[in-house]
């Protein structure tokens, strides 16, 4: 499945947008939070490693199972410095519930409701998300916007 997450603002302490799975308003869709944009100054090209949404592009989902996020997925586009694990400028970028961008490292959350700063319910979109998208690979992410 190809996934779609369109950004829509960022006020420099979050990032927020929707993500679906589909261009059509009937299809499901998701709000979502994340950190803010912040370059990396030393030139890597995947953003300040958790403190930074990641930029915008193309990206393969690759199954993540940890204690801490299992059966998670994690974005992957090595041209954008952004690989599964490390050694690797951006590494473990996933998908994952959240509320707040303060609890992210550079990953991103849905919700079901976008509240200012923040989306609410966001393991109840987590496990909508999960019901519509089986666990494996060969998913893809077309991150656009800000």
């Amino acid at each position: 499945m190809n996934l779609l997450l369109i950004r829509d603002s960022d006020d420099g302490v979050c990032t927020l947008g929707v993500l679906s799975l589909g261009p059509n308003l009937d299809d499901p869709h998701w709000q979502t939070i994340e950190r803010p944009w912040i370059a990396d100054l030393t030139g890597k090209l995947g953003g300040l490693a958790g403190r930074s949404c990641v930029p915008p592009g193309n990206y393969d989902l690759v199954i993540h199972d940890s204690e801490a996020h299992p059966e998670t997925w994690a974005l992957v586009n090595p041209v954008l410095g952004v690989r599964h694990f490390p050694p690797s400028e951006r590494s473990a970028v996933l998908i994952h519930p959240a509320n707040y961008a303060h609890e992210l490292r550079g990953c991103i959350a849905p919700g079901l409701i976008r509240a200012p700063r923040s989306v609410l319910r966001s393991r109840d979109a987590f496990a909508q998300l999960k019901a519509v998208l089986p666990w494996r690979n060969g998913h893809t992410l077309e991150i656009r916007g800000p």
